[in-house]
């Protein structure tokens, strides 16, 4: 049996321990910021309203996060930088385009936000997720 003063020891330790125990546990489940480019290449200029509904890969659940941006005639940019508050693992996005002749389209597109571990030296963490929207402006 371990005396009050060794327990007194340890006892930091093995709290510190069971904090980072339970992080590895439910951080990836948690959102995190995650930078986002949106590649409209250079049929943009068409583009008067652009939404992304986010949804987990293969479920029929309600979407976690919807952006929408609108556009005056011809400002759409070719590429489009933001950040998205999503947690680890796929996603289905729901791309919806309307062009300036107030023709509608519905582009689907499956990203994986799986981050890559410390030890691995890759760098994708670091880059941002860019989703080709540029095939659906074809």
């Amino acid at each position: 049996m371990l005396s009050v003063s060794r327990r007194r020891k340890w006892a930091p330790l093995l709290l510190v321990a069971a904090g980072l125990g339970a992080y590895a546990m439910v951080g990836p489940k948690m959102p995190h910021a995650r930078q986002v480019v949106l590649d409209l290449g250079p049929d943009a200029a068409d583009l008067t309203d652009l939404e992304l509904t986010w949804t987990r890969a293969g479920t029929m659940d309600d979407a976690a996060l919807t952006t929408r941006w609108h556009f005056a005639l011809g400002a759409a940019p070719r590429r489009l930088p933001f950040e998205a508050r999503l947690a680890d693992g796929a996603w289905d996005v729901d791309v919806t385009l309307e062009r300036q002749s107030r023709e509608t389209t519905r582009w689907p597109y499956r990203v994986n936000l799986e981050p890559t571990p410390f030890w691995t030296r890759d760098p994708r963490g670091e880059l941002p997720e860019v989703i080709p929207v540029r095939e659906a402006l074809r």
